[in-house]
């Protein structure tokens, strides 16, 4: 039985299921913090779009909410490039593994990355928050 399934293929399938369990965990945690950003946007935007420029904490806010949106969208994308990269290692041909080489070595710290920095705002936002509200 010729097994196509290596050390390295091994590692990286547990390093993605890391990710993919970090990645959800990070998903789920910021649903909190966005319906406190969007119920307080909603309570500022009584009279119009021109109340979120004369309340500046809650124009911060939503600002940070979106570049979160974009961090975790980011990582999302990642993490499907990542498992694609493992996809064709695992069940594609070996002929191209050194081409494959660089995307398996950089999607793990670029989906790291995005995670961390989505944690560092999660945790701003969890901070001003109560003084928006």
């Amino acid at each position: 039985m010729d097994s196509k399934i290596t050390q390295k293929s091994w590692m990286a399938v547990v390093l993605w299921t890391g990710l993919l369990a970090a990645t959800a965990y990070t998903s789920n945690a910021t649903v909190n913090v966005f319906n406190a950003i969007i119920q307080a946007l909603f309570q500022t935007l009584v009279n119009g779009i021109g109340d979120l420029f004369s309340n500046y904490g809650v124009l911060f806010a939503t600002l940070l909410s979106i570049a979160l949106v974009f961090l975790l969208v980011s990582a999302w994308l990642g993490l499907v490039s990542f498992s694609f990269e493992i996809g064709s290692m695992i069940f594609g041909k070996g002929d191209e593994e050194e081409e494959d080489e660089s995307d398996l070595t950089t999607l793990p710290g670029q989906i790291a990355r995005y995670l961390g920095f989505s944690w560092g705002l999660f945790y701003i936002l969890f901070l001003i928050l109560p003084m928006v509200l």
